[in-house]
């Protein structure tokens, strides 16, 4: 009976304190590549507030502000097959409203990967060594360092102006 007791109070203390985990342990839920990957395809609409908040609730808070985005340390998260380290959502002194990640492939590797698991093509810019690379729907691969960084952005100052009544 004493080990039945212990048993369950070890029980209990294991479910506490799985409760009050923090939440940057949290996994990413399982719409992550759907959610992040289409919006970095920018095949989403981009809303910085939305994706802050589903990174916050994935990674925690923001490891950093800087470069007019707010950084999350991504842990153990691929996206087609690619290792996902730093995603990046704009904040509001940016002048457009954009998400970014970085990942530890080159950007060969990680076209190569989206074009297999998708079908979509990113064509480079150029012939140089160094191209950046962008979809049809305007997503851009570009390098950062050896490895490659990828993201959606959209100027939060082209919006169109309200139609005027005619004469």
């Amino acid at each position: 009976m004493k080990i039945v007791r212990r048993l369950a109070a070890s029980l209990l203390v294991l479910a506490c304190s799985a409760g009050v985990a923090p939440v940057a342990q949290a996994a990413p839920q399982p719409s992550f590549g759907i959610e992040i990957g289409n919006a970095l395809l920018c095949l989403n609409q981009l809303n910085s507030k939305y994706f802050y908040d589903y990174l916050t609730e994935a990674f925690g808070p923001p490891y950093k502000t800087e470069g007019g985005a707010f950084w999350f340390k991504a842990s153990n998260v691929n996206l087609w097959g690619v290792q996902v380290t730093d995603l990046l959502v704009n904040d509001s002194s940016s002048q457009a409203d954009f998400i970014g990640a970085f990942f530890n492939a080159t950007p060969v590797k990680l076209t190569e990967s989206i074009s297999s698991a998708l079908g979509i093509r990113f064509t480079p810019d150029d012939n140089s060594a160094y191209p950046v690379r962008q979809s049809q729907a305007g997503s851009k691969i570009v390098y950062n360092n050896t490895n490659a960084k990828m993201y959606c952005a959209k100027s939060k100052f082209l919006v169109p102006s309200p139609q005027q009544p005619g004469p």
